[in-house]
């Protein structure tokens, strides 16, 4: 028996996953409709571990539903962005399970992956490495390249919001 009291596999079915959100977050004794993002395609939550901001996506595909997990961690530095770029190359190849990507001009941690064969275990880890990651990563790069931490408020005025 699992950590969860399941042994239960995903056969890829959107629903199927979303309910596996749904699960992780009433075994944090969270309601999983509190956090749903209203007006994402598929289905959508967020939540908050340690500094972190998770947001937590299940959408279809046209090879099946996929799993995807994103933390903006700082918006992109006004100076020496050529090396900052370079070191979130270099930080990507010791990453595990998730990489740095951006988006518009917000640095993100993200994993993404088909649904099918996803456990509960798995879906809990891969929140927890994303967390993880984004924590430790946001006040370095910040310190390092002035480099502004992400919050909504900034980036919804800077996109004129």
């Amino acid at each position: 028996m699992s950590l969860f009291g399941t042994n239960k596999v995903s056969k890829g079915f959107t629903n199927e996953a979303a309910d596996m959100v749904q699960l992780f977050f009433r075994h944090r004794d969270m309601d999983p409709r509190k956090h749903e993002l209203k007006g994402s395609e598929g289905f959508g939550w967020w939540l908050t571990e340690g500094s972190a901001k998770i947001y937590i996506f299940v959408q279809d595909s046209p090879n099946g539903a996929l799993l995807r997990i994103t933390s903006p961690i700082v918006f992109l530095p006004q100076d020496n962005k050529e090396v900052f770029y370079r070191k979130l190359l270099d930080l990507n190849t010791n990453l595990t399970n998730c990489a740095l990507s951006t988006h518009e001009n917000v640095v993100l941690v993200v994993v993404q992956r088909p649904t099918l064969g996803l456990t509960q275990e798995e879906l809990d880890e891969q929140v927890w490495n994303v967390a993880y990651v984004a924590d430790l990563l946001d006040n370095k790069l910040a310190d390092e390249f002035g480099a502004q931490l992400y919050s909504e408020q900034v980036h919804a005025n800077m996109r004129g919001a």
